[in-house]
């Protein structure tokens, strides 16, 4: 019998240690911020997208995409303006050389603006906003550039904030997979592991099942098939038969237990 949960491990909702896909969307994502680079000045750069779209995974690939970059990624935006600032210089192997946050804000400015430095912020939706005034000071220095992910539901209300709607910025969106790209993820996945039994019951018969409730969110995706492995191995568990291969009522089931479908 096949480890179901060992399978189920290999679409565990994590950032780091996983296979990052070069979907249409994410190269279109990475041919624009490339030309945003280069052709522009520094400035914010608003990366925007569904929860689970992949924003988090980009910024963790973004050293081997922007490869002539120092990138400095913040996974959590809670932190407080002196820490952040303290931060920069650390970063820098620079010495804090004064208390008042204003002396520290221009030293950071000093030891970056001839270096080629880019921060990125996870979930700047949660910035407090002295943390929001201080990237508006740091970005209108052009000592930086700054990408900052955010819900797209959230950012509207955000980007109408006077420090960001009067200056140079950008919007980059992060695009959901399409349909055959959900399949391609399903078959490398498990064919990498010799699952190819499962490989042919899920990418090829329940693909358009899946694909409708997760709606090509690379998470929901994730999750659903994460689902549906530790429901069959409940099944092994408890003796149920009927079980032993993904089918249609175990799509219906992971996606009611991932919040996909409501009853």
């Amino acid at each position: 019998m096949a480890d179901y949960k060992k399978i189920a491990k290999l679409f565990e909702d994590r950032v780091e240690g996983i296979t990052f896909y070069e979907t249409r969307a994410t190269l279109r994502l990475k041919n624009e911020l490339l030309n945003v680079l280069e052709s522009e000045t520094r400035q914010l750069i608003f990366l925007i997208g569904e929860p689970g779209s992949g924003k988090s995974v980009f910024l963790t690939k973004l050293p081997q995409i922007a490869t002539d970059y120092k990138v400095l990624k913040f996974n959590t935006p809670f932190f407080e303006p002196v820490d952040f600032i303290k931060t920069l210089l650390e970063k820098k192997g620079a010495k804090v050389e004064a208390y008042s946050l204003e002396e520290m804000i221009a030293q950071a400015i000093k030891e970056y603006e001839d270096s080629r430095t880019i921060v990125a912020i996870d979930e700047a939706q949660l910035l407090s906003k002295d943390m929001v005034e201080l990237l508006r000071i740091l970005a209108d220095s052009k000592a930086f550039w700054f990408i900052l992910t955010m819900h797209r539901h959230e950012s509207g209300k955000i980007l109408q904030e006077p420090q960001f709607a009067s200056r140079p910025h950008k919007i980059l969106t992060m695009q959901g997979l399409e349909f055959d790209e959900v399949r391609e993820f399903i078959s490398k996945e498990l064919i990498k592991e010799g699952e190819y039994v499962f490989q042919e019951e899920l990418a090829k018969s329940l693909c358009k099942d899946i694909y409708k409730f997760t709606k090509g969110n690379f998470r929901d995706t994730k999750k659903m098939l994460n689902k549906i492995f530790l429901l069959m191995d409940e099944a092994a568990r408890l003796g149920k038969r009927g079980y032993e291969k993904p089918n249609r009522c175990l799509v219906t089931m992971a996606a009611i237990a991932g919040g996909m479908l409501r009853v």
